[in-house]
């Protein structure tokens, strides 16, 4: 093939959508969950995760994208492999390999994905809550309440002055007033990639909840549908990496632990049920939030706590009660469902904890956790679960120039399916070519590099990221009008995948470097498209 122009097929179906980083937020219920146990799902939480439809590496990094580009090209290795955060009835795409099924009685499914331990305080208060006639000290409450802001962006009317209607014309977005002001017009809007209009319409949602803006303070009944609302702003916010807002609309959340966030105070709507009214996947991102706080003194301590309730559960069902420690029986199978889930999110926020770490440079626990869930494993892992893990490790073990990097690539390489009595069968698989790029990038090797990244661009994987690494391998090997060729010629190709943060900050890399005038126009194309691109560029108050 030509390095300088390798033969791209466009076939965007079989890429992730949304190349960005994303960290894992997303509730996944695991392979025992069927199609038909989304019954009890509530809305919004199946909207959301529809945004994801990138396979993300658990072990990605989860970084905020830098407000400034680089001031040189960085390599993007954040290739697909076991977690998948969206679309998670795909058997193929699921973490763990599970042998139970969801039960039939749906009440049993909605006790085990909703249970949560309150604290005696609280829990104490709940089985007063009948007598208390519904009223709690203020300091007791959960008061929310959304920043009064009104989210925009103007991609569409920048590249409108400066590159004229026609060619702005595919990044103009639905607008709020065109959708239904529901879960239905949020979905559209998500699906758009509008995240800032999705942000208006979740305020106007839950100001319908009396929680809006100026609302933070002011008691408010809380419902399944509402938690998922404010899982969904928060998963929006996130996105946006709107810091500063989720900070402040995280403050009346506190430890998520407050009497009215349980089924139990209110009888009136939920009967006898009993459990949290919180989304898992809402109490991971608050806990994940404080990395990307200034202010923040310990990074880990509510992920700990998480790990802890979460632990807590798992030894209850170990010693014969439900997961909030009640004496109630329940069948071998519904047990052991419950298990395979709860272990599932104890790795979940492990996995969490990792990334925390490793974006803290804490690299000493990081390793730790890994080697753990490597030599310990509380379920079943597929093949490709313990292939990323040992990659995992062996990507850890690079970035602190650990020699034995190596050895884990070679133990995730041995664990390859071998197709036997094929002319493939000791082929590198996709996996194995990344491995072994990253090592010839440690090494100074882009020459040797590029080859892999190339190779694995010809397997019909994750094309883009492939491409970006290879113009990135050619800038280091002075080769800088061929990288700049590549990444045009993919922006061409594929440009629903390659208008991504990592792609367009390295071409505006290579346009400086290139201080050619005929690519100011370009230039500045690409970076009000990398700048504007699914985020807050305008907060009005």
């Amino acid at each position: 093939m030509d390095r300088k122009t390798p033969e791209l097929r466009p076939a965007i179906n079989e890429y992730f959508k949304d190349p960005s980083p994303s960290s894992n937020l997303f509730d996944n219920i695991s392979s025992h969950a069927t199609a038909e146990s989304k019954r009890e799902e509530p809305a919004v939480c199946r909207i959301f995760q529809q945004i994801e439809t990138k396979k993300t590496d658990i072990f990605d990094i989860i970084k905020p994208p830098e407000n400034n580009h680089n001031n040189s090209p960085a390599f993007d290795v954040q290739e697909s492999t076991f977690l998948n955060t969206g679309n998670d009835n795909v058997d193929l795409m699921d973490i763990f390999n599970h042998e139970y099924e969801l039960s039939s009685i749906p009440a049993e499914d909605e006790r085990r994905r909703f249970a949560w331990i309150p604290s005696v305080k609280t829990k104490n208060t709940l089985e007063k809550a009948s007598q208390m006639n519904h009223t709690l000290p203020k300091d007791m409450l959960t008061m929310p309440g959304v920043e009064n802001v009104n989210f925009t962006t103007k991609l569409y009317e920048n590249l409108v002055s400066y590159l004229g209607e026609a060619e702005a014309a595919p990044f103009k977005s639905k607008n709020i007033e065109k959708v239904t002001q529901d879960e239905q017009g949020l979905k559209l809007l998500i699906e758009d990639n509008n995240f800032s209009e999705a942000l208006n319409l979740t305020t106007r949602l839950l100001g319908m909840y009396g929680q809006g803006p100026g609302q933070m303070g002011y008691p408010s009944k809380h419902t399944k549908s509402s938690l998922q609302l404010w899982f969904t702003r928060f998963a929006l916010l996130v996105k946006i990496c709107a810091w500063k807002i989720i900070s402040k609309e995280a403050l009346a959340w506190d430890d998520l632990d407050r009497p009215d966030l349980y089924m139990q105070w209110y009888k009136d709507l939920y009967g006898n049920k009993y459990g949290t009214l919180v989304p898992f996947s809402f109490r991971l991102i608050l806990a994940e939030l404080p990395q990307y706080v200034i202010s923040s003194t310990n990074v880990y301590n509510k992920l700990f706590e998480i790990l802890v309730g979460v632990k807590k559960i798992i030894s209850n069902l170990d010693n014969g009660l439900t997961e909030d420690g009640r004496n109630v029986e329940l069948t071998i199978q519904d047990r052991n469902t419950s298990k395979l889930l709860w272990y599932s999110r104890e790795a979940k926020v492990i996995h969490s904890i990792i990334n925390c770490a490793v974006n803290q440079k804490d690299f000493k626990l990081a390793i730790k956790l890994l080697k753990d869930l490597i030599e310990t494993p509380r379920l079943k892992y597929t093949t490709e679960h313990s292939r990323s893990l040992l990659s995992a490790m062996g990507r850890i073990c690079l970035q602190v120039g650990d020699l034995k990097a190596h050895g884990y690539f070679l133990k995730s390489s041995r664990l390859k399916p071998q197709l036997q009595g094929t002319i493939v069968e000791n082929k590198a698989d996709y996996r194995e070519l990344i491995d072994a790029a990253l090592l010839a990038i440690a090494q100074n090797n882009y020459k040797e590099a590029y080859k892999h990244f190339e190779n694995a661009y010809l397997m019909d994987s994750n094309k883009v990221m492939a491409l970006n690494n290879m113009a990135t391998c050619l800038f280091y090997e002075g080769q800088l009008n061929n990288a700049i060729t590549l990444l045009e010629d993919a922006i061409q190709r594929f440009p629903d995948l390659a208008l991504n943060e990592s792609l367009l900050s390295n071409i505006c890399c290579f346009y400086q470097f290139q201080n050619s005038a005929s690519n100011k126009q370009r230039l500045l194309k690409y970076h009000i498209i990398s700048k504007y691109k699914n985020s807050v560029t305008d907060v009005i108050n």
